[in-house]
């Protein structure tokens, strides 16, 4: 009996190809940034018109980079990261290392003087690794409402045994580009958890943050929460990029982590207050 494996050179070079044209890496910037429909999308493409649309996104289709869910009338094309994941392990991730060392050698020639904030830097990319988590949450709600509570609310739903000093008051997010995620102890007193780098209301809040080595780092985080609904359901959609010294270990306690503050927490806090 012959077996048939999956011929990983031939998927690749489909990937390569896909990506080829511009109109299709549009495409993939435009769902990247939330889920879309089909006739949003060629609302973005009136140019070239449905049927052209239409043929893009099937061979994107074909490599798995876009996967179609139909819900009710429409065609929702989600973004799928993993082959484009396999193509970074296959082809860029081995060379990190050597590239982050000439980067950080041009660095040291091109600066007479590292601030705290740099060395921090370059111990991170010393010692990098890439971790992804991505995680979608059904809510029961309209979009406008799951934003106003994931905004406004933070200090009601944000778990206390998440709190990092019992000194904790509150926890606050300043909902404005460069506005802080942080515990306020009082008396001007806190930590800093992220800060704001995109607030797109009531659909995107990305945010960078940082690991302490107190909290499995040093590393950074890139968290882009993303809102995608209708009059009776939201789709909080969840990505965690952290770039740093990660284990296994904490890998495994960030996604447990964001499980329980929003599928449990945050779900839970807007189900009852809503309801």
């Amino acid at each position: 009996m012959i077996i048939k494996t999956p011929n990983k050179a031939l998927e690749t070079d489909n990937i390569w190809k896909a990506l080829a044209d511009p109109t299709r890496r549009r495409l993939m910037d435009l769902v990247r940034e939330s889920p879309k429909t089909t006739g949003q999308l060629v609302e973005e493409f009136e140019e070239i018109g449905r049927c052209a649309v239409m043929k893009h996104l099937s061979i994107l289709e074909k490599v798995n980079l876009i996967i179609p869910k139909k819900e009710g009338k429409h065609r929702w094309n989600h973004i799928n990261a993993i082959p484009l994941q396999e193509v970074y392990e296959r082809w860029v991730k081995k060379y990190e290392a050597q590239w982050a060392s000439s980067l950080l050698q041009l660095k040291e020639l091109s600066e007479y003087k590292a601030n705290e904030n740099e060395l921090i830097d370059k111990l991170i990319m010393e010692q990098s690794k890439t971790v992804n988590i991505l995680m979608e949450i059904p809510i029961e709600a309209r979009q406008q409402q799951v934003w106003e509570c994931l905004i406004k609310d933070v200090g009601l739903w944000w778990r206390k045994d998440f709190y990092t000093s019992p000194k904790t008051q509150n926890f606050i997010i300043e909902p404005r580009p460069g506005g802080k995620m942080y515990e306020d102890y009082g008396n001007d007193e806190g930590l800093v958890w992220a800060d704001v780098i995109v607030i797109d209301s009531p659909n995107v809040l990305e945010l960078k943050g940082h690991l302490s080595p107190q909290f499995g780092g040093p590393a950074f985080s890139f968290l882009r929460l993303s809102l995608q609904g209708d009059d009776k359901q939201t789709t909080l959609t969840l990505s965690d990029t952290v770039i740093g010294d990660i284990s296994d270990s904490t890998k495994k306690d960030l996604e447990a982590g964001w499980k329980m503050l929003f599928e449990d927490g945050f779900k839970n806090y807007v189900n009852q207050k809503l309801n």
